[in-house]
């Protein structure tokens, strides 16, 4: 406990998540005010530019909702590095399709950040480089486990990669005896 007391237990269950450690974007740029990982409240943002990198569950689904309301007054743009959705559920991406579709958001395939710049981003994109006013970028590209916190716990990594979820038994216990884990850090985001 953070006063010092010790507390003893037959069990510990891990349920940490990986949301405070996520992918950041590596090109120039990327560390202006207006780069952010994280969207709170859709609500928040009027007649802006918004740029979503990220085409899993939460990237559609912030895109979903920074587009829901035409008031709003938002441009809301979908980046896709690929053509495929491969890891958002089935449902995000009919709404996604169905809200571009509708003209509320625009998606774009095949295309990548090359650079950040106050008021701008510049792509990558199949059909060469594009520069497009942005106003701000919700950078949704996954996230990594805080390993170096769950190894002082004594929990052991399948390998040395990035990435990499913890050993664990067939009941989620670790390599660590009575500390069990679950939710993203087991690889399973919903618990």
């Amino acid at each position: 406990m953070s006063d010092g007391r010790e507390v003893i237990a037959d069990a510990v269950i891990m349920a940490i998540g990986t949301q405070g450690n996520p992918n950041l974007m590596r090109v120039p740029g990327a560390d202006f005010p207006h780069v952010q990982y994280q969207l709170d409240d859709p609500a928040a943002y009027n007649d802006e530019h918004i740029f979503v990198v990220g085409t899993g569950d939460a990237g559609i689904e912030n895109a979903l909702g920074l587009a829901a309301d035409e008031a709003q007054g938002n441009a809301v743009t979908i980046l896709n590095r690929s053509t495929e959705f491969a890891s958002a559920k089935a449902a995000n991406v009919k709404a996604l399709m169905a809200a571009s579709e509708a003209g509320r958001l625009t998606i774009m395939t095949e295309a990548t950040t090359a650079k950040i710049e106050p008021g701008y981003i510049t792509l990558d994109s199949r059909d060469g480089e594009v520069k497009l006013k942005c106003d701000r970028i919700i950078a949704r590209m996954g996230s990594a486990p805080p390993r170096a916190f769950v190894e002082s716990c004594g929990i052991e990594f399948t390998s040395g990669d990035r990435l990499a979820f913890p050993k664990l038994s067939p009941v989620f216990e670790s390599t660590a005896p009575g500390i069990f884990v679950i939710g993203a850090l087991a690889g399973y985001p919903l618990i």
